[in-house]
């Protein structure tokens, strides 16, 4: 798990951040939900982040 967050934290994600995205690849999550926009700009084939409202609208199939 640290070299897995070593290497998202020298995308500039910050530590704590980096260990939270680090543990949902290793449980084999499919999604990352978070509002940190400057979290959200990560991007790796591993996990998809999304903000909370983004995916609802993508994959929840919510009305307006």
């Amino acid at each position: 798990m640290i070299s897995i967050a070593k290497d998202i934290i020298d995308t500039g994600v910050k530590q704590y951040d980096a260990y939270h995205v680090a543990c949902a690849i290793l449980a084999k999550c499919d999604y990352f939900l978070s509002t940190d926009k400057r979290l959200l700009k990560y991007k790796t084939n591993d996990i998809k982040l999304l903000n909370p409202v983004d995916f609802l609208d993508v994959y929840g199939g919510r009305k307006e």
